[in-house]
């Protein structure tokens, strides 16, 4: 299952006689990118947070949960937007999600206690999930073939340069005060408009024959899309450590500027980045996905580890760089995997399954990270290291299964 980069697809009829142009791509790959907001823009903040709200009792894993609600009920929608999306049609719901998300987005703006800031991320985690799922599902229904695997990885390397620039402002704007960065998030009342005026409904489940929905949906490898589910899962757990974690390990170690922090952030993302347009242009094409594994999740890995050893500013930065190398291979090797593997009719199912099993680990990361760093009574470091040598040992088990089905 790992080792087949051109599994056979179901049945691929022309989806439109449009041509997608540049404005398509544009709108879809940045509303893909909303989501990076709530990881990307508020990590900085987040100590300044915590010690706004320290008389609240449990301070120290709810301020976190202002950054991993919106996973839990992305992770509890996702599914069923997107089947409700191969069902009804795309477009819709991908408009009214972007304007809502500007309006429950820019709530902590003027919310004053703790629990109803994270009451309006749980809200905001339902547009989240209608946003990703959808605009994913249209990127796979607009392209195809090499094209799709390019699109698909630039959804990653556009969601990374978001990070980027937003983690680099975020120290910024987190000087001006934690509630500041929530502003970024009206940002989708740009884009709503635009989808409105340019998008089309794809062909979907919504306007096939009955006759055309039962052969298609037949091709569907319901083993398959488990197994990928169940590596999204550890896939979330993994991505989410730097962007909850990086800032308390510079506490840590003594760094307390939120621009210095902001700064690491950033070129974590950056390291993300750049990978994701190797991936794109060399590596989905030439190795095969237990490799393209193999090589993503040790490189991580060895990121985290070297997190763990840091003891300045340079080294905990160099750590986050090289985690974001990996990552930046992982996730749209996870990506290009599921959607090549789905068929038409269930492309909105399999990616909501897909972003439901990621925002899954997303969510239990700080639940994870914090509970193992109380229960084994050792720092954050040395947990963010014992993932790092779990990952490097993944890393293995990928190269075996991928050198066995070489020699099968």
């Amino acid at each position: 299952m790992l080792n087949n980069p051109a599994l056979p697809h179901a049945v691929q009829a022309p989806l439109s006689q449009r041509e997608p142009r540049l404005i398509h791509a544009v709108i879809l790959l940045v509303t893909c990118g909303l989501t990076v907001l709530v990881t990307a823009v508020l990590g900085p903040s987040l100590p300044a947070m915590q010690a706004h709200f320290a008389h609240v009792p449990g301070a120290d894993f709810l301020v976190p949960l202002t950054m991993t609600a919106p996973m839990l009920t992305m992770a509890g929608i996702s599914i069923f937007a997107g089947e409700l999306a191969d069902r009804i049609g795309r477009k819709p719901m991908l408009v009214w999600a972007a304007v809502l998300y500007a309006v429950v987005g820019t709530a902590p703006l003027y919310l004053e206690s703790l629990p109803a800031i994270i009451a309006s991320r749980f809200a905001l985690g339902i547009l989240e999930g209608v946003l990703m799922t959808v605009s994913t599902a249209m990127i796979g229904d607009y392209y195809s073939g090499a094209r799709r695997e390019r699109f698909m990885s630039l959804q990653t390397t556009v969601a990374a340069t978001s990070a980027f620039l937003l983690n680099t402002v975020g120290g910024v704007i987190a000087e001006q005060g934690w509630r500041a960065p929530y502003m970024v998030f009206g940002i989708s009342l740009l884009l709503a408009p635009l989808m409105a005026i340019f998008l089309w409904e794809p062909k979907t489940r919504a306007n096939m024959s009955q006759e055309e929905f039962a052969a298609d949906s037949s091709t569907l490898n319901v083993g398959l899309l488990v197994f990928i589910c169940f590596l999204t899962v550890l896939l979330g757990i993994m991505f989410l450590t730097v962007p909850v974690h990086l800032g308390y390990l510079f506490v840590a170690i003594g760094v307390q500027s939120p621009s210095q922090v902001g700064m690491a952030y950033g070129l974590n993302s950056l390291g993300i980045l750049h990978r994701t347009l190797v991936f794109g242009w060399a590596l989905a094409t030439h190795l095969k996905v237990a490799y393209q594994l193999t090589v993503g999740v040790a490189i991580a890995g060895l990121g985290f580890v070297m997190m763990k050893l840091a003891t300045d500013y340079s080294a905990l930065t160099a750590g986050g760089v090289v985690n974001g190398l990996g990552i930046g291979i992982v996730l749209p090797t996870m990506v290009t995997w599921n959607v090549r593997v789905l068929p038409l009719s269930r492309r909105g199912m399999g990616v909501g399954a897909f972003q439901s099993c990621f925002t899954i680990g997303l969510f239990v990361n700080p639940i994870i990270i914090v509970g193992l760093e109380k229960l084994l009574a050792v720092s954050r470091a040395n947990v963010v290291g014992l993932v790092g040598w779990a990952m490097l040992a993944l890393a293995g088990v990928a190269l075996l299964a991928g050198l066995k089905h070489r020699r099968g």
